[in-house]
């Protein structure tokens, strides 16, 4: 196990091992214990950067629980959320695609009317406060200064059930102002923001948001998508 005194770690939050199978692959020295029923993987990552990877699950009680454990077990001075998502029709994104985060958005919690939907901040209520400010749905995220002109980023929207009808999708991005979505990110983001550590957030793009039959994606999309964005977070990133 990684002691957040002997020097600096970055802290990597996926939700299942399949979007982990790349950087376990690559993680020198290995080390694994589990910490209430979670995995969590600690070593060093292209040959000096020292790494703590936590499988939390998916969803985001699963992701804040997750983040909570990696940041008070390894103490990493930056968290990456890495994953997997859904593009927005008018994102311009395709699978295979990868996504940087600007903002994480919860895009469930507030109140749901007859025709629309009113976010925390209109209805009062922030979902934490810290620094001397309140955060309602949205939270910052870092983009790395190297990806500062990476031409696929934007908002990410977390949302409770993955979007598949078409119509959905277009008033989710309208109301958002989000490029794709996940089941984790915003969780991952409000953690570290309450913990005063910076995150940051990548994905892959595994599909792009459709009227879909019945039945999940097609898992060798999710594979691309899990295995483009674990390359380019160890070739782009470290």
């Amino acid at each position: 196990m990684q002691s957040p005194s002997t020097g600096p770690v970055i802290g990597i939050v996926v939700s299942t091992e399949l979007e982990a199978n790349v950087l376990l692959g690559s993680l020198a020295g290995r080390e694994e214990i589990s910490v209430q029923h979670k995995p969590f993987y600690s070593g060093t990552l292209k040959g000096n950067v020292r790494a703590a990877i936590c499988i939390c699950g998916v969803g985001k009680a699963n992701a804040a629980h997750g983040t909570t454990l990696l940041l008070e077990r390894f103490g990493p001075g930056l968290v990456y959320s890495i994953g997997v998502a859904g593009a927005y029709p008018s994102s311009g994104l395709k699978a295979g695609d990868i996504a940087v985060a600007e903002r994480e958005i919860y895009g469930d919690e507030g109140l749901a009317l007859r025709g629309t939907f009113l976010t925390m901040d209109a209805i009062g209520f922030p979902l934490c406060s810290y620094g001397g400010s309140d955060y309602y749905n949205e939270f910052p995220l870092s983009v790395p200064g190297h990806l500062k002109d990476f031409t696929a980023q934007g908002r990410f929207l977390t949302v409770s059930s993955c979007t598949g009808a078409l119509e959905k999708g277009r008033k989710l991005e309208k109301k958002f102002g989000a490029i794709c979505e996940n089941m984790e990110g915003a969780a991952v983001a409000h953690i570290c923001t309450l913990n005063g550590v910076p995150a940051a957030e990548i994905r892959g793009v595994s599909n792009v948001i459709e009227d879909r039959a019945e039945g999940p994606l097609k898992r060798a999309d999710i594979i691309e998508a899990a295995e483009n964005v674990q390359r380019f977070f160890l070739e782009r990133l470290l």
